[in-house]
């Protein structure tokens, strides 16, 4: 578990080095945002509540999600448990 944290921070340092404030979903793909996402999503949910470089994690993962909403992009669908859950396009089906 150790390592997966270490290599989730290190990949927290360059996911965060991407990130342009407002403009994210026109700095990078959607696919490069989707990909951050994960990476700050797994530090966000697995790292330790009062640790620093957890809560900008989550902040960052935050911005991101902020972005692909902005950029048209939903996660989930009606109907779906949350392990069946995604990033997509969103269509009329689409959890928003």
């Amino acid at each position: 578990m150790r390592s997966v944290a270490r290599s989730g921070y290190a990949a927290l340092g360059l996911a965060a080095g991407m990130i342009a404030g407002a403009a994210i979903a026109q700095a990078q793909s959607a696919d490069e945002l989707i990909a951050s996402y994960r990476v700050l999503n797994s530090a966000c949910r697995g790292g330790s509540g009062d640790d620093p470089r957890t809560q900008k994690a989550c902040a960052e993962r935050d911005r991101i999600v902020a972005g692909l909403q902005q950029a048209g992009y939903c996660y989930g669908r009606r109907g779906q448990v949350g392990a069946q859950m995604s990033w997509h396009r969103c269509g009329a089906d689409s959890l928003r």
